[in-house]
């Protein structure tokens, strides 16, 4: 994934599965992302693990 320094994404369904590794990549990458879910615990432990490993990351309830 190329270089995603200073963007922003929004990724849905991200507190497990696809979503989850989409988020992990984006935040690789040097996006900030904003983890979105119905599941909020979920959402804030996948923000949590972003922001451990150094990335930026929030938990946002849909």
């Amino acid at each position: 994934m190329s270089n995603l320094n200073g963007k922003t994404a929004v990724v849905t369904g991200a507190a497990s599965g696809i979503g989850k590794e989409i988020a992990l990549e984006l935040a690789k990458a040097g996006a900030a992302v904003a983890i979105a879910d119905l599941n909020q615990d979920g959402a804030n432990a996948v923000a949590d693990e972003i922001n451990k490993a150094g990335g930026k990351a929030i938990g946002v309830a849909m």
